[in-house]
This record gives structure tokens, sequence and C-alpha cells, in this order.
């Protein structure tokens, strides 16, 4: 037996070398290259990591002027504590608009909201009244210009008859958009935007 051993001794040598080639040495190899590959990504987060600490001045001033804009721009919305008390405040904001610039209201409707922040809610009107060329103009010149800002996202003008004089009376449909925050404490507003 021990002479068969021998005889077949280089095939046993070639046998031990591809077992331990397959069990030991093929499972390193890819250990290697998994450690490998996960030391890469480590270091790409870390140099992320170094890049983000380094602009960390950069991210606070820019938080601060974010704060800055925000504490400025509450005097564009309508900032009541209630729905109701809104939906009143911006219909007679509206209604005195159009009252100074001589028209007649027709109707003022609220056509829905969509969420723009976390706490602001942009509202769709829809505001149809008649007067003359002047009332069209001093309106838009109004609604443009009031604060808590309207936007006036839409118009219709309609009119029977038009001569050059501006004592025809036209039929205006304008659809406009205000913005409401409800009033709560200042410093929950400015951690609630940002």
């Amino acid at each position: 037996m021990k002479a068969e051993l021998l005889k077949y001794k280089h095939y046993l040598l070639l046998l031990s070398a591809l077992l331990v080639a397959n069990y030991i040495l093929v499972p390193l190899t890819e250990f290697q290259l998994e450690q490998q590959q996960t030391l890469k990504l480590l270091q790409k987060k870390q140099l992320k990591t170094k890049v983000l600490f380094g602009n960390s001045n950069n991210f606070i001033k820019e938080t601060e002027q974010l704060t800055t804009y925000l504490e400025n721009s509450y005097r564009y919305l309508f900032t009541q504590q209630r729905e109701a008390e809104f939906k009143l405040t911006a219909q007679t904001s509206i209604e005195r608009l159009l009252q100074s610039s001589g028209c007649s209201i027709t109707r003022i409707g609220f056509k829905g909201s969509q969420q723009v922040l976390a706490a602001v809610q942009k509202w769709h009107l829809e505001i149809r009244y008649t007067g003359d060329a002047m009332c069209l103009v001093n309106t838009t010149r109004a609604l443009e210009t009031a604060t808590p800002y309207i936007n006036v996202e839409g118009y219709t003008y309609s009119v029977r008859s038009f001569d050059k004089s501006t004592q025809a009376e036209f039929n205006a449909m304008l659809k406009v958009s205000v913005w409401y925050k409800s009033a709560v404490d200042k410093a929950q507003r400015i951690e609630g935007e940002l």
C-alpha cells in the first residue's frame, strides 16, 4: 500500500494543492477584494464628510440668511389664527381694493388650496366684478402692490361694445392666489420652515 501511495504521490500533492486553493486561497482572495471595496467606500465617505465639515461655515451663513428671508417674508402672508379668520380678512382686503378702484363686485370665491410648506398654504380665489377701464387698471395695480401679497394668476376681460372713451362697462374675472400661515410663536415659525 505504501508503494502505491508513493506511486501516486504527485497526484496526491496536486489534489491537496487544489483543495488548499479551493477552500483557503479563493475565499481569502474574495474576502480581500471585498475588504478593499469597503475601504474605498469608507475613504469616499470620509472625503465627503471632510468637505461637509469644511463648508459648515457656509451652511451656517446660508441658514442665517434664509432665516432672515423667512422673517421678512411673513409680512407678505396672511397670518391669522384660524382659517375662517384668514378667509374673511383676505376677502375683506380684496373687496376694499375693488371698491376703492370704483368697481362693482359680483362674486368672490375661494377655489381650494395647496400645501406649499409645512405650515404655509396657497389659496386660490376667483374674483368677478364689473367696471370701466379705469376700474380695471386701478384694480390690477392695487392687487399687485397689496400687502399681504396677492398674486394675479390669470384674468379675463369682456365688454359688449367699446369705443375710445373709458366709460364702457367691462366684465372681469381674475384668478388670484394668496398665502396663508396660521399665527404661531415666531420661534416655531422659523424652526418649522427650516
